[in-house]
């Protein structure tokens, strides 16, 4: 079968491959895949910005359907359309994993940069770890759920978001329209802030249900944040884009006491104003992916058709033109990009 592979270091260390089709074990699941989404993981592992244990099969966001379970799986059969946690695999015996926390263990390994994952016709996971789609949902719409369960561990589990909340999300890319979206749930007044290359990113997020926009390349974003909240200043800020003057940005537009929740990864370190967050005596939160109480939490919420995902599809692309893909993302073009291998 075909498999997207980091092999080596390096941005030339990727390549599509036939690799053998693997088998499962008895408590695990064949998946066949659906297709499999681009997140900024996978950018981060092109250049080494995140550490993988190649060789290995890429892809953690993804949509499949179960084509064989091994002898002891009692929970799903042939046919069922399931999506998945990354935390493959863990100690076990961890304070973390004994809490649930299974992204923080120090043994973790997670799907498409610690064992295969979905860049490929089929992918084993441990059955524990999957669930069943939602009947309302659809195959492309789920691939985006395990950002989705990202941004609900960042929003509902770990901020301290409260209904009538002024909210700030920083970047209109995916994962700051989940972010809009997720916040928007809990009852919150959206805006969101991008650069002169977002506009038509923002205007979907306003046709996503955002309240407010604001260009922060043309607009003095400090004169908006008081005309929008009265002067006082977001209760809490979303840093969703993954560039250091955003991270700034949140910062100002904090209230006294408001709260700052890193929700992307920046890839490398960045200069952070600690004096600033000192003297406004702001909260500093963040979240690392996701847990199994940010995917029921999830599940809930696309059953009952609280999260718009469609518009967020931005295009498929076939495994073997994933240098394009992977290109098109690393431009921030569009939102949610997919790798598909089977044709069906």
């Amino acid at each position: 079968m075909k498999g997207l592979v980091k092999f080596k270091k390096g941005s030339d260390g990727i390549e599509v491959r036939e690799i053998e089709k693997p088998s499962p074990h008895q408590d695990e699941l064949l998946i066949k895949i659906h297709a499999g989404g681009i997140c900024g993981t996978d950018i981060h592992i092109r250049h080494d910005e995140y550490e993988a244990y190649c060789p290995v099969v890429m892809g953690h966001e993804y949509s499949g359907i179960v084509e064989e379970v091994g002898s002891e799986v009692r929970d799903f059969k042939p046919g069922d359309r399931v999506i998945s946690l990354t935390a493959a695999a863990t100690c076990g015996k961890c304070e973390f994993c004994r809490k649930g926390l299974y992204m923080l263990c120090d043994e973790r390994r997670s799907i498409g940069s610690g064992v295969n994952g979905s860049f490929a016709e089929y992918m084993v996971i441990p059955a524990r770890l999957a669930f069943i789609i939602p009947d309302n949902i659809s195959m492309d719409e789920a691939a985006l759920s395990e950002p989705l369960a990202c941004v609900v561990r960042a929003v509902i589990e770990i901020s301290a978001i409260k209904s009538g909340d002024f909210v700030y999300v920083a970047g209109p890319g995916t994962m700051g329209q989940l972010t809009a979206q997720v916040a928007k749930s809990c009852g919150a007044h959206i805006t969101i802030g991008g650069t002169d290359a977002d506009i038509e990113r923002l205007a979907i997020a306003k046709e996503l249900g955002a309240d407010e926009l604001i260009n922060v390349q043309q607009e003095n974003v400090l004169n908006r944040m008081k005309e929008i909240t009265g002067g006082v200043g977001y209760d809490v800020a979303y840093e969703c884009s993954g560039a250091a003057p955003s991270a700034q940005t949140c910062l100002e537009v904090l209230r006294k006491t408001g709260q700052y929740s890193q929700v992307g990864l920046f890839g490398k370190p960045i200069l952070f104003d600690h004096d600033l967050a000192l003297k406004k005596e702001v909260h500093i939160v963040n979240s690392f992916a996701q847990e199994p109480t940010s995917w029921e939490i999830m599940l809930r919420l696309m059953a009952r058709d609280m999260i718009k995902l469609d518009k967020l599809i931005s295009g498929k692309f076939s495994i073997d033109n994933w240098e394009e893909a992977f290109d098109k993302v690393e431009r921030k073009e569009g939102f949610k990009i997919l790798l598909t291998v089977n044709e069906s």
